[in-house]
């Protein structure tokens, strides 16, 4: 399953990449520039946030790190590592960092209500036991409802996108949405990453919506 977790992958980059053009028909001959560098660093950022999470067994097989074909690859860590991406891209081509980031930020969970089937088919991200009628093998589908979620947050942003809100409005709603969503699904999780006795994806939940607030916030007083 490994080739259709790439596939899932690549659909949906180009989801987002299509998805774009659309909804910024102003911005179509940058979209593929910024997508450039939101892809190569969100997936350096998420293969490394993988990684780190499952250190104990990459620093056995060192060579399997390389194989993001196969699958693992962390959310957060793309968000971190595109948001880098960004900021390169908007200071070399001096471009404004929160309008760059509002194109992105409109289509991304999009790309991560496809992407997260890819965990289906690896036979991943499934949580803890339920007797609910959706359970797939007792259990319930974290990737599912992390994709139906993703996908009512990527209707929402398009809907304010229409709008074309002040910069940074966008980005800091899907800081503020994602963040919600996956702190929640946190606690239906099984053998989350943990420091120190706490969940790291939800501190970086925790950390995304106090940066969606801190951005709006900043917006307003302008």
């Amino acid at each position: 399953m490994a080739s259709l977790y790439g596939i899932l992958i690549s659909t949906a980059i180009l989801a987002c990449l299509t998805a774009a053009e659309k909804i910024y028909p102003e911005k179509k001959k940058e979209v593929w520039d910024i997508g450039l560098y939101a892809v190569i660093l969100g997936i350096a950022g998420s293969r490394l946030y993988h990684v780190v999470d499952y250190w104990h067994y990459y620093k056995t097989v060192p060579i399997k790190i390389f194989e993001v074909w196969n699958g693992g690859l962390g959310i957060w860590g793309a968000v971190i590592g595109g948001i880098l991406g960004l900021a390169i891209y908007s200071r070399t081509h001096r471009k404004s960092f929160l309008e760059t980031t509002d194109i992105v930020a409109t289509v991304l969970p999009l790309g991560q209500a496809i992407g997260r089937w890819g965990n289906y088919f690896n036979s991943e991200l499934t949580g803890k036991d339920t007797s609910l009628p959706w359970a797939l093998q007792g259990k319930h589908p974290l990737f599912f409802y992390e994709s139906a979620l993703s996908f009512l947050l990527f209707i929402v942003l398009i809907m304010t996108a229409k709008k074309r809100p002040a910069p940074g409005v966008l980005l800091s709603t899907y800081l503020a949405g994602y963040g919600t969503i996956r702190f929640c699904l946190e606690f239906l999780r099984v053998g989350a990453w943990e420091a120190g006795g706490l969940n790291v994806a939800q501190m970086v939940s925790i950390l995304s919506i106090g940066t969606a607030l801190f951005i709006f916030i900043k917006g307003r007083r302008k």
